[in-house]
């Protein structure tokens, strides 16, 4: 069994929350103790005098996690921006060694890790490391998430290359808000050489915002390869 999936997105907005949360959820069914994670989170609000996530409240509310939330999203920033410019806009330097930790303890304490990224895997996280640095270090296996919309493939596209260059391990893709289109599946599919594990329309009852997820978790226990994710392997 895998100990884990890393979650990028090909784009920003493209559902990676929901996505990594109805993951979780899913796996979590299978009668695996599951842990959830947001390294990083920008765009946080201020919510009884500390920053709060939405990406990372979300995460452990579709799984009931118990986590404290400094393990499950150790770094934070109120402006919505990506991690270096928000450090250099607030003032306050990004500490890893609180992700590594946290890494460390939420693995000792769940069989499984969903960890979602912020942005995609050439997003900066510090003045060394990118997003793609964060993923190689945790040896997760990645999944990634994609929208279907215009220009979609070749973000995708670029995205398996970038994981390829820098051996990351790629499990497949999920496309997210698909409006039935199975020849734009199939495109990608046929040229990224990775297997779709799912495809997921758009559902008006789920908000990570609103912290709603409707049947989402049903969902993809039916039509996602929940099974394929799990086990140890491309």
């Amino acid at each position: 069994m895998e100990k884990g999936i890393f979650v990028i997105g090909n784009d920003t907005g493209v559902g990676k929350t929901v996505v990594a949360g109805a993951l979780a959820a899913a796996i979590k069914a299978q009668g695996i103790n599951v842990g959830v994670m947001k390294p990083i989170s920008t765009g946080a609000r201020e919510t009884g005098g500390k920053l709060v996530s939405a990406d990372a409240r979300y995460l452990k509310e579709i799984v009931g996690s118990k986590d404290d939330d400094d393990l499950v999203n150790p770094i934070r920033f109120k402006p919505a921006l990506a991690p270096t410019l928000a450090a250099r806009e607030t003032g306050i330097k990004i500490n890893l060694d609180k992700v590594w930790e946290a890494f460390k303890e939420l693995n000792d304490r769940h069989d499984f890790l969903v960890v979602e990224g912020i942005g995609g895997l050439m997003v900066p996280i510090d003045e060394h490391l990118l997003v793609a640095d964060m993923a190689r270090k945790m040896d997760l296996a990645n999944i990634i998430t994609c929208k279907h919309c215009l220009g979609a493939i070749n973000h995708t596209l670029l995205t398996v290359e970038c994981a390829k260059s820098r051996n990351i391990r790629t499990k497949g893709i999920v496309i997210n808000m698909l409006d039935n289109d199975k020849e734009f599946v199939s495109e990608i599919e046929k040229y990224s050489s990775l297997p779709i594990l799912g495809t997921v329309p758009f559902m008006k009852n789920v908000s990570v915002d609103n912290c709603t997820y409707g049947d989402i978790v049903e969902y993809f226990r039916h039509n996602v390869n929940i099974p394929g994710i799990i086990r140890r392997g491309i």
